[in-house]
């Protein structure tokens, strides 16, 4: 073989040679990338399982916050319907009972204001046509004033009407009173004539005297065990106390006023033994 063929047989061999280890090795990264792929491509999945995964957990819970919400949003409306429905009644209440004291307030004056209106209302009705007389433009004015008069006047004379109906009711009623009074005026009769004594209906009540001077007296009320109204029994009169030192009776203590705020009550005194002085007793019964 010549030289030159065989300087070809070594190059051929050499470029085998290099040819195959750069076929093993593109064929080894070739290997590596797909591996690394497909490593790749699986985590990928695992990744949009798992967000799916984590999408229907969320979607799930949005649900449950949404019927929360819309549970919570139609409990909220009915409390607050019904806290309006309950402010209503309370306004309309309210109105009513201020309605219905001032109609009782109005009622206990109203007929002798509506009985002095009516006859002012008359009066200026008469003055009002007579001034219509001597000018136009005040006899217009008066015409309307007369006219307004009228219509009052109207307005009053129903009022009075009702008032009288009224009236009426209450005169049955005082007239039962005034029957039922007499009984008892009748009983009480028979009574004193069995031996009672007026002075046997005090009011057991008790105290002591803080001041004196002359024929009048202050006593302290200390005892009212049956918690009469000591003002209505004085504006009745004849509450009267005994004043007494120990075993001293002194004398007579009639109560003329009564001081509420000091629970005190003003006396003129009839004195019947010594003299009343600050501390001593007094009480309306001493059996």
């Amino acid at each position: 073989m010549s030289p030159i063929g065989r300087v070809f047989i070594v190059l051929n061999l050499g470029l085998a040679v290099g040819f195959l280890m750069v076929s093993g090795t593109h064929l080894q990264t070739s290997n590596n990338f797909k591996i690394r792929l497909e490593a790749e491509q699986a985590g990928r999945k695992a990744d949009q399982e798992k967000a799916a995964q984590t999408i229907v957990g969320l979607e799930k819970d949005r649900n449950n916050f949404e019927n929360a919400k819309t549970a919570n949003e139609t409990a909220l409306g009915e409390a607050r319907n019904q806290i309006a429905r309950l402010m209503d009644d309370n306004k309309r209440l309210e109105g009513l009972t201020s309605s219905q004291e001032a109609d009782l307030k109005t009622m206990a004056s109203s007929l002798t204001a509506y009985q002095t209106d009516s006859k002012a209302a008359f009066e200026k009705a008469e003055a009002a046509y007579k001034m219509a007389i001597a000018d136009q433009k005040v006899k217009d004015e008066a015409v309307n004033a007369k006219n307004a008069s009228d219509a009052e006047n109207r307005t009053l004379r129903t009022t009075i009407a009702s008032l009288e109906e009224t009236i009426k009711g209450r005169e049955l009623d005082i007239a039962g009173l005034t029957k039922d009074k007499n009984e008892l005026t009748l009983l009480v009769q028979v009574a004193k004539a069995k031996g009672f004594m007026e002075a046997m209906a005090v009011p057991q009540l008790a105290g002591v005297v803080t001041n004196a001077s002359g024929k009048l007296c202050t006593i302290q009320l200390s005892d009212n065990p049956g918690n009469v109204d000591v003002q209505e029994h004085v504006n009745k009169g004849g509450l009267s106390f005994a004043i007494y030192d120990g075993k001293t009776y002194k004398g007579e203590a009639v109560a003329t006023k009564f001081e509420a705020s000091a629970n005190a009550l003003l006396c003129n005194v009839r004195l019947v033994n010594g003299v009343i002085r600050e501390g001593d007793k007094a009480a309306t019964q001493t059996n």
